[in-house]
């Protein structure tokens, strides 16, 4: 693209690598790392860690101890009513300083990119910094709970709890709304899209931007039609149950019972909780599986890339509404033949038997089912691969993500006004300018 007046962009995360939980992540240090390499200043704002790099741009001003993620953001801590209210409505002390250190840095572009635990207090601080337009980037429906139904995140059995979830929806969240609504959402997928502007979000103020990988991470490999030795399946993900790992165990224990196809193998790779990583292995056993299932660790991008090359099939079996995967388009990218439901944002990248299969969320037969027809169908099975990982590299390159991030940056930048804010839904009209 065109050269552009460099920015000093504030972008606030919850969790910053090393801290990483899963490709959101991944993705936020790479749009960071990117951003510099073509001349913006970019300060993150981040929670409390201490293996974060003392850099000079990395601060530490989120109330929250990275270093205990797995109390915060895999179920290690109970709910409780204060809880609700700093991890999801209003932290002060992270209003506080997230205030303090935007009138430190005086940037003129601020980001949201994924508030989740964190309160709509970096909102708020945004706003009432003033000096900046505040883009958030929804990659799933944080800000939806936050700002919007906070019912739907906390669950709410006894007379009490519905009174207390109830009058929070009502009485607390219009006004946090109202204050701390951003100027614009950049969002993963036109499902995050619409979620956000069926809830009330100004259509012309969101654009769904997608994302983008690193192709040279992950550079397609040859996939030979398995002959005579199982078939190795892989699943990799974040371990819970939203994924569905646990469907991915089930669809193995019918191929199991099954005498009209070679035999297959399951691995699994990702970090979890855990109880529900325990849940997980105990399943195996139940369903006899110990011999062919296996349950590994976080997996590094180089250890991911090996593992993709070396299998056979990719499971992405998620049962929420996920939004749009970078790990789904790694595999794809590889040449990896994928099975996928149809989840949330996934079908906007997977159609089916042209570049995957596709099947309905939590349905462990139909997954099974799926994978004995690719198991029948040579010619199927090579289609898909080469297909996808044909359109990954058309379509979805990490370096054409980051033009479409900072073309609307930049448009933001230049042409937002308070009470005047910028039509950037205009930019997916421009084929140069956002949709891939």
């Amino acid at each position: 693209m065109a050269e552009t007046a460099p920015l000093t962009i504030a972008l606030i995360n919850n969790l910053y690598p090393p801290y990483i939980v899963g490709g959101n992540e991944i993705l936020a240090r790479d749009v960071v790392e990117g951003l510099r390499a073509r001349g913006h200043t970019v300060h993150v704002l981040t929670g409390l860690g201490r293996d974060l790099p003392n850099d000079g741009y990395t601060h530490q001003v989120l109330d929250i101890n990275l270093d205990r993620k797995a109390d915060y953001f895999l179920g290690g801590l109970p709910l409780t009513a204060a809880r609700v209210w700093r991890w999801h409505l209003l932290n002060t002390t992270t209003r506080r300083n997230v205030e303090a250190k935007l009138m430190q840095l005086a940037p003129n572009l601020i980001i949201a990119w994924n508030l989740y635990m964190t309160s709509a207090a970096p909102l708020l601080a945004a706003h009432h910094f003033g000096g900046a337009p505040l883009i958030a980037h929804p990659a799933d429906k944080w800000l939806l709970y936050s700002l919007n139904d906070i019912g739907a995140l906390v669950p709410a059995t006894t007379w009490l709890q519905k009174r207390f979830v109830g009058a929070l929806r009502t009485l607390v969240q219009p006004t946090l709304r109202r204050m701390a609504r951003p100027d614009y959402l950049l969002t993963v997928s036109e499902f995050i899209r619409t979620l956000h502007t069926e809830a009330g979000y100004a259509p012309a103020q969101s654009l769904a931007t997608y994302l983008g990988i690193h192709g040279e991470r992950f550079a397609a490999t040859p996939h030979p039609f398995p002959q005579d030795r199982p078939w190795r399946l892989l699943f990799a993900g974040q371990l819970w149950e939203g994924k569905g790992p646990q469907v991915a165990v089930e669809a193995v224990a019918l191929l199991r019972a099954r005498t009209d196809i070679p035999t297959v193998e399951l691995d699994i790779y990702g970090g979890g909780a855990t109880g529900f990583v325990e849940h997980l292995r105990a399943l195996i056993a139940e369903r006899g599986l110990n011999d062919c299932a296996r349950v590994h660790g976080f997996a590094p991008q180089p250890e991911l890339a090996a593992a993709f090359a070396g299998h056979d099939l990719y499971l992405f079996c998620s049962t929420w509404d996920e939004p749009f995967s970078g790990g789904l388009l790694e595999a794809m990218g590889s040449g990896l033949p994928t099975i996928a439901t149809t989840a949330g944002g996934t079908p906007e990248g997977v159609r089916h038997e042209e570049n995957g299969l596709l099947v309905p969320p939590g349905d462990a037969q139909a997954l099974a089912d799926a994978i004995v027809r690719l198991i029948h169908d040579p010619v199927l099975y090579a289609k898909i691969g080469a297909h996808a990982a044909a359109e990954v590299a058309a379509r979805w390159s990490f370096t054409a993500y980051l033009d479409r991030l900072e073309r609307a940056y930049c448009a933001i930048v230049a042409g937002h006004q308070p009470g005047a804010p910028v039509d950037i839904a205009a930019l997916a009209h421009n084929p140069a300018a956002s949709t891939p």
